[in-house]
């Protein structure tokens, strides 16, 4: 086999280390131990002494993150007492196909005076060699990703035309070998169909028809042990293969696929139920707090160490029942010792704060006037901000189109000028897609509202919060209260409730009349 001689920099006598690297598919060029035989037999032809090989076996050259051998050799160029005169390659693509990756490692490696060298590569000494290894680069990035793409295109034209599809199918589903045609060398080419299980299909259709009938996860798991865990059921209710419909990448959808196992009813009233529950899916809404007597659930947070407080009851000897709050980490013994709050106390002080200072007539009309200041000074300063934006983008066209031409002019592709101008285009993208955000977000003015109205509407959440049920106080809560933050502290109870104002969260103390400005509010202790 023809070589590449070695660079001057490697005369013979010079301690080498090699990279060896394959992506274990099987068109793989050159195995690991093809390399490594290879570069043994090259360092013996020109006089090198091959110190260490790092071998990745089974590895893409797509990333760096998992090749454990290449993360080693890149630590050992680190120490000056341990690095070698030179690394030799098999070829580039073995270091790296992603072209960031191999332009980066490449220029750390050189800059602590290592050699890097592909035995198969031909580039030359000198000025343009540089320029030459960068197109190998290029290259090489440019084959992965069609690759890659190929790939996809070969998968996609697997389902379209056969309904085969790669992989482990859902649960309820087996394998159906289907002979797609025959390799180069006359052995069948086989690929696999999804049908359903007809064994199991009689518990997919009981898991179904729990779901819709209300039954919880928890409850389906036991009557049917279909996975190993609950998590494993958010997918499953939303495969829409029980119904017969094949879903493959983000786009391709196939109707009919197969005979539907649930029908259509069942379908729609599983559906409905992920969709009412996705309404209260985030932690203040868990259908747990919200339909709960205790109605800070989900808003109160411990000051001593940032957990959530949660309701907690205490029956006596004498069965009298005792409620109150308590950190969820205290309560673990997982390193808080702030003891229990009285749900009266607490409950108490939060809603006479509340009522007083925040729902009160005075502060609703402060809360719109700071929006409606607030709104039209966003208002003026994206329209600037757009401005401004369109000048820079002026700007920069201009330095594109200066580049360009000196790179036409020169008749060589510098790679300052051609890093140059990829970085002035990746400006102008940016700068495209701020002003296209800026364009499409507007501030408006909220409506007016009289003080006749306003006066009714915090009458009204008054009432609610005196009067009112559980989940209506809640409601009104999670509509003003961004965060409550509480701790005991000396036998007395210390928090403050931040709450919600248009574009902005400011915190008022909990059971004192606030003082200084809205802005500036601070934490005082309650009794």
């Amino acid at each position: 086999m023809s070589y590449i001689p070695p660079p001057n920099t490697l005369p013979p006598g010079a301690i080498v280390d090699a990279y060896v690297r394959d992506s274990g598919g099987p068109r793989q060029d050159a195995s690991t131990d093809q390399q490594i035989g290879e570069l043994v037999t090259y360092c013996r032809m020109y006089g090198l002494e091959l110190r260490k090989t790092y071998a990745d076996i089974a590895k893409s050259g797509s990333s760096t993150a998992s090749r454990d051998e290449f993360n080693k050799l890149i630590d050992a160029t680190r120490r000056e007492e341990d690095r070698p005169k030179g690394i030799l390659l098999w070829n580039y693509a073995r270091f790296s196909r992603d072209l960031d990756d191999a332009v980066y490692y490449k220029a750390l490696i050189r800059n602590r005076s290592v050699v890097v060298h592909s035995i198969t590569d031909p580039i030359p000494e000198g000025q343009y060699g540089r320029i030459v290894e960068f197109f190998i680069d290029i290259s090489n990035a440019e084959k992965r990703r069609q690759t890659a793409s190929d790939a996809k295109r070969g998968l996609r034209d697997l389902v379209e035309k056969y309904g085969c599809v790669p992989g482990k199918p859902p649960t309820g589903f087996q394998r159906q070998l289907v002979k797609i045609g025959t390799h180069r060398d006359g052995t069948p080419r086989n690929a696999h169909r999804w049908l359903p299980d007809a064994e199991v299909v009689p518990t997919i259709q009981r898991a179904f028809q729990m779901r819709a009938a209300g039954a919880t996860l928890a409850q389906i798991q036991v009557a049917t042990h279909l996975f190993g865990s609950n998590n494993s059921y958010k997918t499953f209710f939303n495969n829409k293969i029980y119904i017969g419909i094949l879903e493959f990448g983000s786009d391709l959808v196939i109707e009919n696929y197969c005979e539907p196992i649930i029908d259509p009813t069942t379908w729609a009233a599983v559906q409905k139920r992920i969709a009412d529950y996705a309404i209260t899916k985030t932690d203040r809404e868990h259908p747990r707090r919200v339909h709960t007597p205790y109605v800070l659930s989900g808003l109160c947070y411990c000051q001593a160490c940032g957990s959530s407080l949660s309701g907690n009851s205490v029956t006596s000897q004498t069965r009298a029942k005792a409620e109150g709050y308590r950190c969820t980490r205290s309560k673990r013994r997982a390193g808080c010792d702030q003891k229990r709050i009285g749900r009266a106390t607490l409950e108490g002080a939060v809603l006479h704060t509340i009522s007083r200072y925040i729902t009160n007539e005075d502060n609703l009309m402060g809360i719109l006037e700071v929006e409606r200041t607030m709104s039209g000074q966003h208002e003026a300063r994206r329209l600037e901000k757009i401005e401004m934006l369109k000048k820079e983008r002026r700007k920069i066209t201009q330095q594109v189109a200066n580049v360009t031409n000196a790179i036409a002019a020169s008749g060589l592709r510098s790679i300052s000028l051609v890093e140059k101008l990829t970085e002035l285009e990746a400006d102008t993208m940016a700068i495209k897609n701020e002003i296209h955000q800026l364009e499409t977000t507007t501030y408006s003015l909220p409506t007016e509202v009289s003080d006749m109205d306003l006066i009714k509407i915090a009458k009204d959440i008054q009432e609610i919060l005196a009067f009112g049920s559980p989940d209506e106080i809640k409601q009104i809560l999670l509509n003003f209260i961004h965060r409550i933050t509480v701790k005991k502290e000396n036998g007395q109870v210390v928090g403050s409730i931040a709450y919600y104002l248009p574009l902005h969260l400011l915190s008022l103390p909990i059971g004192c009349i606030p003082s200084g400005p809205l802005i500036s509010r601070f934490d005082e202790p309650f009794a």
